[in-house]
């Protein structure tokens, strides 16, 4: 019987990511400014219901470089911003950038970059004495440049901060700002809000003779490197002072969205999200365009350390700057095939041949609602991530970028695979035995809370697994457990572990990076 390669699909990953090589010559170079967006931490006390981390802030397993930035992890950071050819640095919220203040007025100081922007909820703000006082600092960390950059404090203002924090911290940072720091060109306050939300009138009432402007849509917050927002006006001042005011989409991420429930808006959920890949990214939500029409990477430096390029993570090729250096990084992301495809090719593309066989994880990817690590969800499956990555060298086959002379090194039945037609491509996908019950069961060790996660996900429709395939993995967790259960419904959670659970499932540090870290911690300890 002819082997079916979609059987064991990680042995043929591996050999694609490790042997397939577009030439140099032919490789497109994105050699335009690039831009990065970087969590500090996870944590976050205002703990917003439609944010992705929803952190509980309950303390955290070791290493703790799986949660937030050690100082070694935040110096590597720093070497990876000072060699990238930087033009915008967004140091993110979801994790309040502000518990690791040390670090951001390190930033402002040392990275190489032309803009950095701060997001926060501004609740450090609501002691006047304490809000003027940190917000100096970071002007003077400005002033102790050896080079000129803009650094921008972009405050998050919506109902949902509203509700936690109040508002008075708000008016504390404007007020700081007005009065002091007015006449700073390099030193901005910004407000950004969601779609339908009034929040922003309330600084309107507040400030006597405050009038906004009628704004623009689909406007960048800068004239160098584009970073498209929805819409954006001003704030006008009685006293001359302006606020630039961004408002975004509102992504209500849930990584549990039950696919099979018919009152749920799947199509306006999948609108939402496409609309935002085409006009905020450029269906390239790996790149940026500069203002000269060169494109740049884009970056995502998670908490943990792991890299990629915007929606283009990939659980079974991760980078990570504590292992990784950026030379090793770049090589990574431009060598390994998969990850190329996306620079070169866009969001849309990937999408398409994936709804070849899979329409299921593209759909998955879209309604969890979460931009960020998209690329991790929709390559989740072993099998799919092997068909996506024949489907692409089949094209750049057409395209003369790669020859078959150059693939000669794959074993036969892959190089076989590569070659037929699309259409029986597809017949040995939907012929294969493997499912994601059966990539669970490769991990070789057990744990229970990962099964029960999978599944939860599995009854809420995220993935295609047949009747007795469920059995089989009823059966191996049954094995594996004292108490035995019959239907998926017996294992169903809805506590705040739960889902902290499904987050790290997603985000997971690269497991070399946490043996390095949790290596290091016991040296420490030792002495």
């Amino acid at each position: 019987m002819q082997k079916n390669i979609f059987d064991k699909p990680n042995k043929y990953i591996n050999e694609i990511v490790t042997k397939v090589r577009i030439k140099e010559d032919k490789l497109k170079n994105f050699n335009g400014k690039t831009m990065a967006f970087v969590f500090f931490t996870k944590f976050c006390d205002v703990q917003c219901s439609h944010c992705f981390f929803r952190s509980d802030n309950e303390g955290f397993d070791l290493p703790k470089e799986q949660y937030e930035f050690s100082r070694e992890g935040f110096e590597k950071f720093i070497t990876f911003i000072n060699s990238s050819n930087n033009g915008y640095l967004s140091i993110l919220g979801g994790g309040e950038p502000f518990k690791k203040f040390e670090y951001i007025k390190e930033t402002i100081k040392r990275a190489k970059t032309d803009r950095i922007v701060i997001v926060t909820s501004g609740m450090w703000g609501a002691d006047e004495k304490n809000c003027k006082n940190m917000i100096g600092e970071m002007y003077e960390a400005l002033c102790q440049r050896k080079t000129p950059t803009k650094v921008v404090l972009r405050i998050s203002m919506d109902k949902w901060h509203i509700s936690k924090i109040g508002i008075d911290c708000i008016f504390n940072i404007i007020d700081v700002f007005k009065n002091f720091f007015s006449d700073k060109e390099n030193f901005e306050l910004q407000l950004h809000t969601l779609t339908g939300d009034n929040s922003i009138d309330k600084v309107i009432e507040h400030y006597s003779g405050c009038t906004k402007t009628e704004g623009q849509k689909y406007v960048s917050d800068n004239e160098e490197i584009f970073k498209i927002g929805l819409y954006r006006y001003e704030l006008h001042f009685q006293d001359g002072y302006k606020i630039s005011v961004g408002i975004a989409q509102i992504f209500h991420s849930n990584l549990k969205v039950n696919l099979k429930n018919p009152n749920i808006n799947l199509e306006q959920l999948i609108t939402l999200f496409d609309n935002d890949m085409k006009y905020n990214s450029y269906s390239n939500p790996s790149l940026v365009r500069n203002k000269n029409n060169e494109w740049g990477l884009d970056y995502l430096i998670s908490y943990n350390g792991n890299i990629a390029t915007w929606g283009n993570e990939q659980l079974y090729g991760l980078n990570n700057l504590y292992t990784d250096s950026y030379q090793t990084i770049i090589s990574n992301i431009y060598e390994n095939v998969i990850s190329y495809s996306l620079l070169d090719k866009g969001y849309f593309y990937r999408t398409k041949i994936i709804s070849e066989v899979n329409p299921l994880a593209v759909l998955r990817s879209k309604a969890i609602h979460i931009r960020d690590y998209a690329g991790a969800s929709i390559l989740e499956e072993n099998h799919t991530v092997l068909y996506y990555a024949i489907r692409v060298i089949q094209d750049y086959l057409k395209e003369n970028i790669i020859t078959l002379e150059e693939l000669e090194t794959l074993p036969k039945e892959l190089l076989d695979a590569i070659k037929t037609k699309k259409m029986i491509l597809k017949k040995m996908y939907e012929n294969r035995s493997y499912s994601i019950i059966k990539q669970y069961m490769e991990k070789g060790t057990f744990n229970e809370n990962e099964w029960k996660d999978l599944f939860n996900l599995i009854y809420f429709g995220h993935y295609s697994v047949s009747k007795e395939q469920v059995e089989e993995g009823i059966r191996y967790y049954n094995a594996h457990v004292n108490k035995k259960i019959s239907k998926l419904e017996d294992v169903l959670e809805n506590s705040k572990e739960h889902y902290q659970r499904l987050i790290e499932r997603l985000t997971f540090m690269k497991p070399e990076a946490k043996k390095l870290c949790m290596e290091n911690y016991r040296k420490l300890e030792a002495i």
